[in-house]
């Protein structure tokens, strides 16, 4: 994240997949970016056979070898079409198939080829959990130097076609009053200008028995609630100042509830088509999104995330 100045640049955009089209739809995202910030795109499908796997079928060296290249020269002509079609449609790309397990292979290719954004699809109602629970994009997001976009996707949703070009004209950016949380800026503010887009900074004030702090809310009173507006009010409006100083089109917005509640339904009533956030320590997803704030946005809405692990 650090040495590219107080913009970060983007040039390679990194779209793992696995063949299905649930995971195509992450391209939506993908290519609208990659469009507007002038970025190349790389295709990366990851063949590994579970260890599990291998002994069901107790086979020798020479098969399995000969299984893995099987798979492989399909995943290589699957990417090969994808990457035509993104040719076709105005927009340098490539593609490499790898052997290995997926997190680690993901993140190995994205720092050997100088990746600087990683756009993944979550699957299914679960949210983020199938990719992240000990999983992929969870690992991912650990180890990952560069932004995570995640795409929410399910079977029970029409697919979009990735052809068409996608909105991005508003996003949503939870602070909470941190330097950790507004590392999450130089990112969006990149893609903001890239993309034309207004930011519309939020922050959900909420306290404790002992003052306004960053945890659970419960109903203050009104003298209490009043101050602890005022205070979201003017460290936005401060955010917002420096922001609109860089010619950016800037917006600010509190509201009062449980956090991850308040983000879905300020972002699903006011039209905004990407949410930016960082995720805190060193754990990862594990303060914000596991069975907390990014992995119930993830669960509760559609809207994509673009996610910054905090440094």
């Amino acid at each position: 994240m650090g040495g590219k100045g107080e913009e970060e640049m983007t040039n390679r955009i990194l779209v793992p997949l696995d063949g299905s089209s649930l995971a195509e739809q992450s391209l939506s995202c993908a290519v609208t970016l990659a469009r507007e910030l002038l970025a190349e795109v790389d295709l990366i499908r990851v063949i590994w056979v579970p260890p599990d796997i291998l002994d069901i079928l107790d086979e020798s060296n020479s098969e399995l070898n000969a299984f893995a290249a099987q798979l492989e020269a399909e995943a290589s002509r699957y990417l090969a079409a994808l990457v035509e079609e993104l040719g076709d449609a105005g927009l340098h790309a490539r593609h490499a198939v790898r052997r290995g397990p997926p997190a680690d292979t993901i993140l190995k290719y994205s720092e050997q080829a100088g990746i600087d954004q990683i756009v993944m699809a979550t699957h299914g109602y679960s949210g983020i959990k199938r990719w992240t629970h000990g999983s992929v994009a969870e690992r991912v997001l650990q180890a990952a130097r560069v932004p995570l976009l995640l795409a929410r996707v399910s079977e029970h949703v029409p697919a979009r076609d990735w052809r068409q070009p996608l909105a991005l004209r508003r996003i949503l950016v939870p602070l909470d009053g941190s330097s950790m949380a507004e590392q999450i800026l130089p990112t969006v503010t990149t893609v903001a200008r890239a993309l034309r887009a207004e930011l519309v900074l939020f922050q959900v004030p909420f306290a404790t028995a002992s003052g306004w702090v960053a945890g659970e809310w419960y109903a203050p009173s009104l003298g209490m609630f009043d101050t602890a507006q005022e205070v979201a009010q003017i460290y936005l409006n401060g955010v917002a100042d420096r922001l609109e100083g860089q010619d950016l089109p800037v917006s600010t917005a509190t509201s009062v509830g449980p956090v991850a509640a308040c983000i879905v339904q300020y972002a699903e009533a006011n039209a905004v088509d990407l949410i930016a956030m960082c995720t805190h320590g060193r754990t990862g997803l594990a303060r914000w999104a596991l069975g907390s704030v990014a992995d119930r946005i993830l669960r509760a809405g559609t809207i994509p995330i673009l996610l910054v692990r905090a440094q």
